[in-house]
């Protein structure tokens, strides 16, 4: 697979070095000059023709990136969330928040001990780095993240804010049968960067039509994506 990559932070360093860390990436093209990894698969060039999918970390300008892209008639993907509403229509797949919030949270309500029944709750939980909150609701996030106090983002939403280098996600499923969580944590940087490369794996396949458009429809590929890459994913069961 022919990957192209726009990077100017540690997410996209990131990114490069578990692209990399694979046989699926054939070779790597950085479209930045400033950092290059030491392998042979990587080059520095602009030229994007014949690559399988465009990967950023939200450092250069989405207009910028979709254009380029369109021109390739390639997908791009961008980690950064944006307001769909302020871009017209594209002619290419182009999907925006890959990341741990808005996409590998509800990624892990996909999974096999996490789909919700008829009947019961569910609650998805994330970390953003931030003030932590002393008020709000608790959610229990696996170690070494542990109980936070957590604040509502949507409904059946909540966000908790940490300002070290770990970050988590978890989903937790309550009814008559009892409660199910499904969780993952690590370092911050490498969980948004996994949940970017997952991303862009499952755009570089086809799954996405093009549109400018989030991750929902492809929520339960991008999760196995992840597990390919070797995130861990720790699961519970609790009985009434």
């Amino acid at each position: 697979m022919r990957i192209a990559l726009d990077t100017g932070t540690d997410i996209g360093k990131r990114a490069a070095r578990i692209l990399l860390a694979g046989s699926r990436c054939e070779s790597l093209l950085m479209l930045n000059a400033d950092w290059l990894p030491p392998d042979p698969r990587v080059a520095h060039s602009t030229n994007l023709t014949g690559v399988d999918v465009i990967v950023s970390d939200g450092t250069t300008a989405l207009t910028n990136l979709v254009g380029r892209a369109s021109v390739a008639r390639s997908p791009l993907v961008v980690w950064q969330d944006v307001d769909q509403s302020e871009f017209g229509p594209a002619t290419i797949p182009v999907v925006v928040g890959a990341n741990v919030g808005s996409t590998l949270a509800d990624c892990l309500l996909t999974h096999p001990a996490s789909q919700p029944a008829a009947g019961e709750t569910y609650v998805v939980a994330w970390t953003e780095p931030g003030e932590p909150v002393t008020s709000g609701t608790a959610v229990g996030f696996p170690e070494p993240v542990g109980m936070s106090w957590c604040r509502r983002r949507a409904a059946d939403h909540f966000v908790a804010f940490r300002t070290d280098e770990w970050a988590a996600a978890v989903t937790i499923v309550e009814g008559d049968s009892g409660t199910r969580i499904v969780g993952v944590s690590d370092l911050g940087e490498h969980l948004e960067a996994l949940t970017l490369v997952a991303v862009a794996f499952v755009a570089a396949s086809g799954l996405f039509a093009p549109a400018i458009q989030s991750s929902a429809d492809a929520l339960a590929a991008i999760l196995e994506e992840t597990r390919t890459l070797e995130l861990d994913v720790a699961v519970w069961r609790s009985t009434s």
